[in-house]
């Protein structure tokens, strides 16, 4: 059982790398051929009436892309954020499938399913995610024990210490006679 668990970190690793290098990649090549992404956006017009993206022209929607690419590759490559950045991801992909079909190539559709899968399962092993998590779990514990012991000294120093307590004496009460020395 152990083996297959850590089969699967690996591929969700492998597959997180993969997909953040493939966004990285596509962002680069949005801006480096960012007249022909804007001549293909052009020629297929229907992603105009639809909603944030309607009111853009071609070429600001082709940076915009390229932007969000990039930025979103960097930090699926480095494993941080990985299911809210994935599920970004699986929408730019899908925007682009819906907007382009496959005339812009494959390696949407290889982001979609990338991104989706690190959206919903998580990168794998060696995720950023997984490190800042183990830091923040060891700092809760380091604080618990610190408030135990803390409350165990004050509970100590309670017993230790003498306690005044009001006595009857002949004319009334007396305050003054300490116990427990």
């Amino acid at each position: 059982m152990g083996h297959s668990l850590m089969s699967q970190r690996r591929l969700l690793l492998w597959l997180r790398l993969l997909t953040g290098a493939g966004f990285m990649y596509q962002g680069v090549s949005h801006i480096l051929e960012m007249r022909a992404q804007a001549d293909l956006f052009a020629a297929y017009a229907g992603w105009q009436s639809w909603p944030i993206v309607g009111g853009m022209r071609p070429l600001e929607l082709t940076l915009w892309l390229a932007f969000f690419e990039f930025g979103l590759g960097v930090f699926l490559f480095g494993g941080l954020l990985t299911r809210i950045l994935g599920g970004f991801g699986a929408l730019l992909a899908a925007f682009q499938i819906l907007a382009l079909g496959l005339a812009a190539g494959p390696l949407n559709l290889f982001l979609l399913i990338g991104a989706g899968l690190a959206c919903l399962k998580g990168g794998g092993g060696g995720t950023m995610d997984s490190a800042l998590g183990a830091m923040q779990r060891k700092s809760i514990e380091n604080q618990r024990i610190r408030d135990a012991e803390a409350a165990r000294l004050k509970a100590e120093k309670a017993a230790q210490e003498p306690s005044i307590t009001p006595t009857m004496g002949v004319g009334g009460p007396m305050v003054g006679v300490i116990e427990g020395s």
